[in-house]
């Protein structure tokens, strides 16, 4: 039963994070793609905290390999924040995107 519902979990998960990483890099809107972007970051670093809490006390390095993906998602709203060109808007996103897409493989994997 609980295999069940955390098979369920994990497909929502991968079906929100497809979905957004489209809207991400697709939406044209500047206020509708700061909000999707947002929204990444946030699931970007709530994947790293799943994950990080997933592993055994005594699987260090795997913890922190998983919250180094969480951080990615910390330095792209730094850089969102701090950056005034395209390219810094561009870079965050990127940096966004690689948060979840790599929470999301450790997450599978782990």
């Amino acid at each position: 039963m609980a295999l069940g519902l955390l098979l369920i979990l994990f497909m929502v998960m991968s079906i929100i994070s497809v979905v957004g990483l489209l809207l991400l890099f697709l939406l044209k809107g500047e206020r509708a793609q700061k909000i999707v972007f947002y929204f990444m970051a946030l699931l970007g670093m709530f994947i790293a905290w799943m994950t990080a809490t997933g592993y055994a006390t005594n699987q260090i390095k795997e913890q922190m390999i998983s919250w180094g993906f969480g951080a990615l998602a910390v330095v792209a709203v730094l850089v969102r924040l701090c950056g005034k060109s395209k390219n810094a808007a561009l870079a965050a996103k990127l940096l966004a995107a690689a948060s979840v897409v790599l929470g999301m493989v450790a997450l599978f994997i782990g």
